[in-house]
């Protein structure tokens, strides 16, 4: 009777793939991430694009049979430069994976998170939907409308549209240079207000309890910026996960310098574009 309860109130298996994406700067909240995945989400099979890390920085996962990385070496001309890049890269990486029908649900995860509960236990929404994350489609201004920590993607065809359209309105974008660290949430906003109108795209709204800022949520979420420096709770809880204990929250975030403005262009995105089936 006890095991037959259990298994009642088991998390059904989502058939799931998480994906993140995170660089050197970001590397201390990327490791915290994986570790709380493996605690809490042990089976999940999870993709890491690891950008300007060396691989031994991830020697402590290589028994971890369901963890794969791809690791990328690149020179920038600027810290700022890099951060361009990766928030670029990442919707290439969401985009092949979710064009692979090997891969049921994806849920790309950033690095700034914390997860505290079984993944699976998002199989629920990814029956309910197409793409899920946490929206606000009347704000003022477009970047603000879609929020990109947590992003769910069933393996469906209004899905597969919409991180093809992503990659279509950042080549878009990008036909002039950008300085804005909101390009992927505003880029992803307008693939999916155009692809909506042609699929009808099933949102499902991510809030509390499957993300939210409290322990008993499943995924934690935070601001891994400046402002998150001496919040001595939110480093308690990072300290739970991290093998040498933090002496304060981490803010490695390089901002846009002041005597020089840093801008991406197509050609630092080149051979992703290409891949992806796009060429000048």
């Amino acid at each position: 009777m006890i095991t037959q309860l259990i298994q009642a109130f088991k998390p059904k298996d989502a058939k799931l793939t998480v994906s993140t994406s995170f660089d050197n700067k970001y590397l201390d909240y990327g490791k915290i991430l994986l570790r709380s995945i493996i605690k809490n989400s042990p089976r999940v099979k999870v993709i890491i694009l690891a950008i300007n890390i060396a691989e031994e920085e991830f020697q402590e996962f290589s028994n971890c049979d369901n963890i794969e990385f791809i690791y990328e070496q690149r020179q920038f001309y600027h810290a700022y430069e890099q951060r361009l890049y990766s928030l670029a890269r990442r919707i290439f990486l969401i985009d092949e994976l979710r064009q692979d029908s090997s891969v049921e649900n994806l849920l790309q995860l950033d690095s700034d998170l914390i997860v505290y509960q079984n993944l699976n236990k998002f199989s629920c929404l990814f029956q309910r939907g197409d793409f899920l994350i946490f929206a606000r489609p009347h704000m003022r201004y477009e970047f603000l409308r879609l929020t990109m920590n947590v992003l769910g993607l069933s393996n469906s065809p209004a899905a597969k549209a919409l991180t093809r359209e992503w990659v279509r309105q950042l080549w878009r974008l990008l036909e002039q240079p950008q300085d804005s660290k909101y390009l992927d949430q505003l880029t992803l906003w307008k693939a999916y207000d155009k692809i909506n109108q042609e699929y009808e795209i099933k949102l499902v709204n991510l809030k509390s309890p499957f993300i939210g800022s409290k322990r008993n949520d499943i995924i934690r979420k935070f601001t891994a910026t400046k402002n998150a420096k001496g919040n001595k709770k939110l480093l308690n809880e990072l300290n739970k996960f991290a093998n040498n204990q933090l002496k304060d929250v981490p803010s490695n975030a390089p901002a846009q310098p002041e005597s020089k403005n840093i801008y991406l262009h197509k050609d630092i995105l080149k051979e992703h574009f290409i891949k992806a089936g796009f060429t000048s």
